[in-house]
């Protein structure tokens, strides 16, 4: 746990809806929504009161599509955090970070977002084949993706992260790997996402398998291009530090590393979640999950009141912590997690922890554990074992 809080900031705001994506965006062409959104999301960011807060630490601004609106809009809302929090965003002892897709984002922004005091960028091309561009409904070109890679250096970040996809339909590994070869040219790439493709309930690509019009790659082939992946981004100076990230050293994400070990973190925004600490981790009720609601129009009338939250019991935060960090490939430390509740997660799941070690799914390493080879293909089973 880090001493410090994180802030997300979430823009459901896009300029299409991608054929993959559930996530809580869709396109908006009513600047006047638009404009009620950024003015709801300032109040709540001001009416921010939660008890035991600390000093900010990383601050990300994710989608949607943040890149999609009028940068004064994300002036604005930098603006009301600084105001409420009482910090410079200018300050490069924070990570603050903004996502952007290469079809709404130019040399001009890029440059204001950096002026503003963002030095961390993830940019959305998930593939670098056009014809598989095209079938998850992405707008922008592989070339369009890497020219922004270059405007973005230009524009002076250091820090760039890149969303790359896996087991899409007609994927094959060479195309991973010329993905692969092109990203690593980049010096100022120090990141990179990799996500399995997850057909989600309701989107356009759940309609097409319905229907039999989607042809994914058998499952064992799914796990090899995803194994075959990690391999390629070790060879080229990435290493994975959790499941779906990959980084040159020194340049893991610090905001998503903080949602792996409960680190308190305060989301704005549309169905943004958050995660507060009230009193000592070893008592039922120390720690506050909520969540905004989605809903838009109660979100614009009451933004700073329109949530849902409970108190975790403390065996449901030891369960959060350990399928957390069995993320990652650290894993769990007892002494990290002794340290937290006053107990061994030895005592508290010795069943589990032994079960996970015969079946070959987790490790131990001293008083660590951690995901095996096998248990990365089966993470959510090895998960299940902890809530």
């Amino acid at each position: 746990m880090k001493d410090y809080l994180e802030i997300y900031v979430h823009i459901p705001f896009c300029q299409s809806k991608c054929r993959y994506c559930d996530f809580l965006s869709w396109p908006e062409k009513n600047q006047d929504t638009v404009a009620q959104y950024f003015k709801a999301l300032c109040r709540e960011i001001a009416a921010f009161d939660v008890p035991g807060e600390k000093p900010v630490g990383t601050v990300y601004f994710g989608g949607g599509t943040p890149s999609c609106v009028d940068p004064v809009w994300i002036k604005k809302t930098v603006s009301a955090l600084e105001q409420r929090f009482g910090f410079d965003f200018k300050s490069e002892q924070i990570e603050k970070t903004l996502e952007v897709n290469p079809k709404t984002v130019d040399e001009a922004q890029l440059k204001a977002y950096r002026e503003l005091g963002f030095n961390r960028l993830s940019v959305g091309i998930q593939s670098l084949n056009d014809r598989l561009l095209k079938k998850l409904g992405r707008l922008h070109s592989a070339e369009e993706a890497l020219a922004v890679l270059d405007m973005a250096a230009a524009a002076g970040f250091d820090n760039i992260s890149v969303d790359l996809m896996s087991g899409l339909p007609g994927q094959t590994p060479a195309d991973l790997d010329k993905a692969v070869k092109r990203l690593a040219i980049y010096p100022h790439v120090r990141h990179i996402s990799c996500y399995s493709l997850i057909v989600e309930p309701g989107t356009v690509f759940d309609k097409w398998q319905r229907e039999g019009r989607l042809e994914l790659p058998p499952e064992d082939l799914e796990r090899e291009m995803y194994h075959h992946l990690c391999r390629k981004l070790k060879s080229r100076g990435f290493h994975q530090y959790e499941i779906s990230n990959f980084a040159r050293l020194g340049y893991e994400s610090r905001h998503n590393s903080g949602y792996w070990d409960l680190t308190p973190y305060a989301g704005f925004g549309l169905g943004a979640a958050s995660l507060f600490q009230k009193g000592p981790a070893d008592q039922d009720g120390a720690f506050f999950r909520r969540e905004n609601t989605r809903n838009l129009k109660i979100y614009l009338d009451e933004p700073a009141q329109s949530f849902e939250g409970h108190d975790l019991s403390k065996s449901e935060a030891e369960g959060d912590f350990m399928f957390l960090g069995l993320r990652t490939a650290d894993g769990v430390s007892d002494e990290d997690f002794d340290q937290l509740f006053g107990e061994s997660f030895q005592d508290c799941y010795q069943k589990e922890i032994s079960t996970l070690i015969k079946e070959k799914l987790i490790q131990k390493d001293g008083s660590r554990i951690f995901l095996t080879r096998k248990g990365l293909d089966l993470a959510n089973q090895v998960f299940m074992a902890f809530v």
